[in-house]
């Protein structure tokens, strides 16, 4: 084999192996990218699982409420939000059915909200403080209901 011929084999085999390198570095940087995105809507798509989560959790029989309602309005305005029992259930000392409970309120019991926070609200029911489920409170009197029954 000529010297030359040789030199042009050596300078084929650079260029393969460049192409080469090239196609790898293209092929990675289009894997990274596809990950990337496949991670951004795999999070978005959690982030929509979780707000319909919390929205399937608060009872649309409650209008929205604030921590402190009427901290706005004087005191004269002040507004105080009303709920009732729809059975007999538990008033607990934390959100959550493993803390201790406080009493039993039986159905119709008057409670004053203090504030919600996802599926159970915050109530004083004759000076003491504690929650309820949402599932268990409504907002229309006892003596409504019956009427619209």
């Amino acid at each position: 084999m000529k010297k030359s011929h040789r030199k042009d084999v050596i300078i084929a085999r650079v260029i393969f192996a460049l192409i080469c390198l090239l196609l790898i570095a293209a092929i990675a940087a289009a894997v990274v990218h596809i990950r990337e995105r496949f991670v951004r809507n795999h999070k978005n798509t959690q982030e929509t699982q979780t707000e319909s989560q919390i929205s399937e959790n608060v009872n649309p029989a409650l209008p929205p409420v604030t921590e402190n309602p009427g901290t706005e309005q004087s005191e004269e305005e002040e507004f105080v939000q009303l709920l009732w029992t729809s059975t007999t259930v538990n008033l607990r000392s934390e959100p959550s059915t493993d803390s201790e409970v406080l009493t039993v309120l039986a159905e119709g019991a008057r409670l004053e909200l203090l504030g919600e926070e996802e599926g159970w609200v915050k109530v004083s029911f004759a000076g003491q403080e504690g929650y309820v489920s949402t599932d268990y409170v409504t907002d229309t009197e006892p003596q409504e209901q019956e009427e619209n029954q």
